[in-house]
């Protein structure tokens, strides 16, 4: 059983009527996302009730149209004939329909995607996307019963970090590293303008998320209406340096890593974070202008692929063939060591990152504050289907699902090219 606003198509307008202008004076983020939260719940409550209806689960079939669809009509529809008349010529005609209808379903599956592989042209990631679609099809989320079910869930994903952590010596956690004297690049966020806004919104990609109050879809087709209370809140974040604290929780989804893992085993699964859509757009506006200093300034390692434009996958198997091939031709012999980081964002340390973007990256003010409480006081829960575990606190670890995640992962490192460059002798790549 599911519970839901039902949604058609004069919600947005119904909404957007009965919206109206900010009415709010305060400067407070908190204040600004309650009321906004509230208004919106109010007005959906009034125009689309909630209701619950048993959801059938379905596999998506993006390719199967209504020509099909009169096909399997015609099947069936001679399926219940030859159950009745146990004639011989029914069973022919059936099987004659099956044959038809099993040839059309391939035709218009490869159809489908020929014309998705086609206009992925030029559009790696999209391309990409379609292809694993095809030949690794999404695993299946965790088969969870009970609210206990997602509490142990809870359990092995906050314990699993925890390990990890305290494997590592405490020596180990700062090691010895000459303090950069870098610039200023970033002491402060500009507020960002209700046109930047509505196109940054406009461009963002729909997602679910069961912390948000307005479905993205509606989010984005009201976002006249709704825009100047979103960008009020927005702006008193960015001014003051604190992040809502409503953008700060994450549902967790178990999602099994591979289809031939045992899914009795909690260790097969890894957490998938789903965060309100309404945070990722802030995440955006900031990852947008921290990453035009980034760039100005050339703060990133120049061998750092993964999560950078036109830094992929092929830059970084590009660089370290040519290291190979290079000392090859040389006569010299390689050694290839490849390190693979344990729950690499979820053990990352809060005041090492915030030192680290101080002190390596160049960030003061509010930037830096905005940034601390970014990072302080999330928290998350386990979720699936009906139940939901309990609520527990993030102390360490750059959130997943996020737009900065990546990113801060990314300046978290940069004491790494310093480490290994101290080495005669040693080439290095690093991708994420």
């Amino acid at each position: 059983m599911v519970s839901f606003h039902f949604l058609n198509e004069s919600t947005a307008s119904k909404f957007s009527a009965a919206f109206g202008p900010p009415c709010s004076s305060d400067n407070d983020p908190d204040s600004l996302t309650s009321q906004f939260n509230e208004h919106c719940l109010s007005i959906l409550d009034n125009i689309c009730p909630v209701r619950t209806r048993s959801v059938p689960a379905v596999n998506p079939t993006p390719w199967f149209n209504d020509s099909l669809r009169s096909l399997k009509r015609q099947c069936r529809k001679f399926e219940r004939l030859w159950k009745k008349t146990h004639l011989h010529v029914h069973l022919l005609h059936l099987k004659d329909l099956l044959t038809s209808f099993n040839s059309a379903v391939r035709d218009a599956r490869v159809s489908y995607f020929s014309i998705l592989v086609s206009q992925s042209k030029g559009k790696p990631k999209v391309l990409f996307n379609t292809i694993s679609s095809i030949v690794s099809p999404a695993s299946p989320t965790a088969s969870i019963h009970s609210v206990a079910d997602c509490e142990n869930f809870l359990s092995f994903f906050v314990d699993k970090v925890n390990k990890v952590r305290s494997s590592i010596s405490p020596s180990a956690l700062s090691p010895p590293l000459p303090t950069p004297t870098r610039p200023i690049i970033l002491d402060s966020f500009a507020p960002v303008s209700l046109p930047k806004l509505t196109k940054l919104v406009n461009s963002m990609k729909t997602s679910a998320c069961p912390l948000d109050i307005l479905p993205s879809s509606l989010f984005k087709s009201a976002f006249q209406s709704i825009g100047p209370s979103v960008l009020s809140i927005f702006n008193a974040s960015l001014v003051s340096g604190q992040v809502p604290a409503y953008f700060k929780n994450a549902v967790i989804h178990p999602l099994l890593k591979k289809r031939s893992l045992d899914a009795s085993l909690h260790s097969s699964f890894r957490p998938i974070s789903k965060l309100p859509f309404i945070s990722k757009i802030l995440e955006e506006v900031v990852a947008k202008q921290l990453t035009a200093a980034l760039d100005e300034q050339n703060i990133y390692d120049c061998l750092q692929s993964g999560f950078r434009r036109t830094h992929s996958t092929e830059t970084a198997l590009l660089r370290v063939s040519n290291d190979l091939l290079t000392h090859s031709d040389a006569g010299d012999c390689s050694v290839l060591v490849l390190l693979d980081l344990t729950a690499a964002f979820d053990t990352v340390d809060h005041h090492l990152l915030l030192e680290r973007l101080r002190d390596w990256v160049g960030l003061l003010g509010t930037a830096l504050e905005w940034f601390s409480s970014y990072l302080s006081e999330r928290s998350f829960s386990v979720a699936v289907s009906k139940f939901r575990s309990s609520t527990t606190s993030l102390t360490h670890g750059v959130p997943q699902g996020t737009v900065l995640g990546p990113l801060l992962f990314l300046l978290y490192l940069l004491p790494f090219q310093h480490i290994l460059s101290s080495f005669k002798g040693i080439s290095y790549h690093l991708f994420r």
